[in-house]
């Protein structure tokens, strides 16, 4: 069965029967849309305008060479999807395309003497096979179906693969995992789908090369580190979301929204603006379809865990111009953690519309809720700092605790195919997210350890976010060789507020050897003595282009001037004072790499980027410290295979930072009443990352890699600093590997998988105190069976060995933090395909 992906252009004129999810799939737009429009800042596009057929004609320039290549090229200037069955492309040239032309003859004048022909399917669907094909199998092959049109080869959805072949969060530029010079990962629809990766959280740890903490007020609150630094932004279609401070509570993912998760690694000033050079996770939304979808599933697994999603897809007139996407979960879920529980629910809608032959507008929204009740803030270590070994249910706070947390998103896109191949895209996002905490937290009594005093405290924290970009991007013909380019402008606007917003009555001492968390009720109040705020905005243009100097030679060059301005107040008890805290006018941010192609299959390339990033943490005087300033270095080997359908890339990797806050011990000693910090001379982090993400035989799908990191001051005023690890409570070497193979013959109806994620120790140590935890590997199980062509049932086992690890170590002085990775759990899900 063929694989149709669309290109965002208009749809032939023919009828199109509409489906019976059409009308489920109106009605729950017009519902969701309406809710979205209450709250949104966003102008509302319109989503219904006549488009001339998809076989006018268009002019074309694009050159002999590759007729995979020049297929692609066609395929999303002419607005149509191309796939084939049982026809291989590599090796295949093409003579070009000149000059204006009809889409089949466009077609026919690629096609010549390379053996193939064309078919026209209907609706803007075009078929590819082998002329003078038998007709004893009506033409088609067995082997699955290869999709050469560009859009396709970025979506994952629908493709079966853990990889994709072109990614643009690196540079912008569409551009081949092998040919962008820095390490990249994919984390697909269906890896996501095999392994149950429902949030941000459990993409994280499939992904080579990140590592999360999760040392917050609840579980769901996570900082993303690579190569040593915390990442800055979360993205999501490009546009980059800040997490920062006490953002990171309040950028929440659901992974039922997002077709697929692109990472880079490395410092990615060139497309983000400000930040560390640690990396960039960009989440891809999925676009609404013009063929009937629907996908529902039902879960149900340790825990108490229950989860339900629907999602439905379909063209919402009898042209195909206009079409709507909706998608919603709801679960609910206890943890092996005593008392607490989780309910999360998620709503998402979008609409997209064809509004001129070469136009396309998108335009959508989605809400996140999320509550937890009894908030678990970690268990307390020995004086020493050595680990308790207490049950892993072991719960030490109050039953009555609580976060909330919403996250509401508006957004809208507008996409023009110009001429000559050119693309110009305006997106825009709105985020409105908060949350609330009412908890109580447990410090150390001295010499004491088994008491420990119980205070209750809440918070609430705030941020609205605006991030808009436009780029325009095609390619050129300079000195006679094809190039393509890309120049842009974005905007984003910050404004996150914090405040103390409920205090205790008083304080207690706990005895944890007989602890009840329903012992004592909070019975505090609205409290606001402190206060804090932060406004950021920052512009910037960019342009970047991938030059090709010679045959086997590409150069990728850019830059970015970037104007950035953030005031924020400090902590306040009662009217705030606003400072401009940090000024940056046309700051340069250079990005360069080579690729040079050994071979049809592999690639040498070699790349320095650069970075900075403001600091809002501060010193013992109450000023904030100078910005961080990064580069980052790297270079490598990268493989492509079957047509990208498996990628490999082995780098080496060093980067330098410079004024990184670390603990000012002198003025402010840890555990100490207040926290201030100082800016470190500099830092260095070196390294190898090692990938292979794909489909290395039919029915065989894995994803995985190995990273080596050692970060570590090279300067500093403190002589002793030189030399030591800047953060040992992360992990040196990642190990990660997901596999699943479809089975064959008898076996058919199987597919097997299974993961392995697996690091070295950590550990947190002082003059006073060492807490650590050895290495460990987590082995996780799945297995689905299919009752039929719709339905799947599959049974998910993770923690199959019921390690028992820390997945955060606390403090010897402090009476929580320490948290236990989850012990063995089972998850079986009833999944719905139409």
């Amino acid at each position: 069965m063929a694989l149709q992906h669309r290109i965002l252009a208009p749809f032939s004129p023919a009828r199109l029967t509409l489906h019976p999810t059409t009308g489920a799939v109106r009605a729950a737009l017009v519902l969701f849309l309406a809710v979205g429009a209450a709250g949104a800042s966003l102008p509302q596009a319109a989503l219904a305008a006549e488009s001339g057929a998809a076989a006018s004609a268009r002019a074309y320039h694009i050159p002999a060479g590759s007729l995979r290549d020049a297929l692609s090229t066609f395929a999303i200037a002419a607005g149509i999807n191309l796939s084939t069955q049982g026809v291989a492309l590599d090796g295949l040239a093409t003579p070009g395309l000149q000059g204006r032309h009809g889409v089949s003859a466009g077609l026919q004048k690629l096609l010549q003497g390379s053996g193939l022909e064309v078919t026209d399917g209907g609706n803007g669907n075009y078929l590819l096979r082998k002329i003078n094909t038998s007709t004893a199998d009506g033409g088609l092959a067995s082997m699955p179906a290869v999709i050469v049109s560009a859009e396709a080869d970025r979506a994952t959805e629908g493709t079966g693969l853990y990889t994709s072949r072109n990614m643009s969060t690196a540079t912008g530029l569409n551009l081949s995992q092998r040919h962008t010079p820095q390490t990249v990962s994919v984390i697909s629809r269906q890896q996501m789908e095999d392994f149950d990766l429902t949030t941000l959280q459990d993409v994280a740890r499939a992904t080579p090369g990140l590592y999360g903490k999760t040392q917050g007020v609840s579980d769901q609150e996570t900082t993303y580190f690579a190569r040593g630094f915390a990442l800055s932004h979360v993205n999501v279609d490009g546009l980059p979301l800040d997490v920062t401070g006490f953002n990171e509570r309040n950028v929440s993912a659901d992974m039922l929204m997002y077709d697929r998760v692109e990472v880079v690694r490395g410092a990615t000033g060139l497309m983000e603006g400000a930040g560390a050079p640690s990396g960039s996770i960009n989440m891809i939304r999925k676009r609404p379809t013009a063929t009937p979808l629907l996908n529902a599933s039902a879960h149900l697994g340790s825990w108490k865990d229950r989860q339900l999603t629907v999602d439905a897809s379909n063209a919402l007139n009898e042209s195909g111009k206009v079409r709507g996407r909706v998608a919603a979960s709801w679960r609910d879920s206890d943890s092996f953690v005593d008392v607490v529980n989780n309910t999360n629910g998620t709503v998402y809608a979008i609409v997209e519309a064809d509004l001129t032959p070469s136009t396309t507008a998108g335009i959508g929204f989605s809400r996140q809720h999320s509550r937890t009740d009894g908030v678990f803030v970690g268990l307390p270590t020995l004086l020493d700092g050595r680990h308790m070994d207490l049950p892993r249910s072991t719960f030490l706070n109050n039953a009555d605790s609580f976060q909330k947390r919403d996250n509401n998103v508006v957004f809208a896109d507008l996409e023009t195919q110009l001429e000559k191949g050119w693309r110009s895209r305006f997106a825009i996002t709105r985020i409105d997210a908060s949350s609330s905490t009412r908890n109580t937290t447990n410090s150390r009594v001295d010499g004491e350890t088994y008491l420990l005093e119980q205070s209750e405290t809440g918070w609430k924290y705030n941020t609205q976010q605006v991030v808009a970009d436009w780029r325009l991007s095609g390619p050129v013909t300079w000195f006679g060789r094809q190039h393509d380019l890309i120049v842009g402008a974005s905007y984003r606007h910050d404004d996150s507020d914090a405040g103390q917003s409920w205090e205790g009555a008083q304080t207690r001492v706990i005895d944890i050897r007989h602890w009840n968390p329903r012992a004592y009720p909070m019975r505090g109040g609205p409290f606001e003595p402190y206060n804090w705020g932060r406004k950021t905005d920052e512009k910037g243009i960019y342009a970047a282009g991938n030059f090709s100097l010679a045959d086997p030679l590409r150069l990728v060059l850019g830059g970015r001037f970037g104007w950035y301005a953030q005031d924020v107040t400090g902590w306040y008890a009662s009217n705030p004072t606003w400072r401009r805290d940090l000024t940056e006018n046309a700051k340069f941010t250079p990005y360069a790499g080579l690729v040079y192609d050994l071979d049809q299959h592999h690639s040498l390339y070699a790349s320095g980027t650069q970075i900075f990033q403001p600091q809002s943490v501060l010193d013992v005087q109450g000023n904030t410290l100078p910005p961080l300033s990064g580069s980052n270095l790297e270079a490598g080997v990268k493989g492509e295979y079957f047509g990208g359908r498996l990628n490999a890339s082995g780098a080496l990797f060093r980067i330098k930072q410079n004024n990184r806050a670390m603990t000012d011990e002198v003025n402010c000693p840890t555990g100490g009443a207040i926290y201030c910090a100082r800016a470190a001379g500099q830092v260095r982090s070196e390294g190898v990352d090692l990938q292979l993400s794909g489909s290395p035989l039919p029915g065989w799908q894995i994803a995985g890699g190995y990273t080596y990191v050692l970060a570590k001051y090279t300067k500093d005023s403190v002589t002793a600093n030189i030399g030591q690890r800047i953060a040992t409570d992360e992990p040196k070497q990642l190990f990660k590997l997901y596999t699943n193979v479809q089975l064959s013959g008898s076996l058919a109806r199987w597919n097997m998988g299974a993961s392995v994620t697996a690091q070295d120790k950590i550990d947190r140590r002082d003059t006073a105190y060492l807490t650590q935890q050895g290495g460990y590997a987590i082995v996780g199980l799945t297995a689905g069976y299919r009752l039929s062509e719709q339905l799947q049932l599959r049974v998910n086992i993770d923690n199959v060995l019921d390690r028992r690890y820390y997945q955060g170590l606390g403090y010897a002085w402090s009476g929580g933090l320490e948290r236990y990775g989850a012990p063995r759990s089972v998850l079986l899900s009833l999944n719905y395909k139409l």
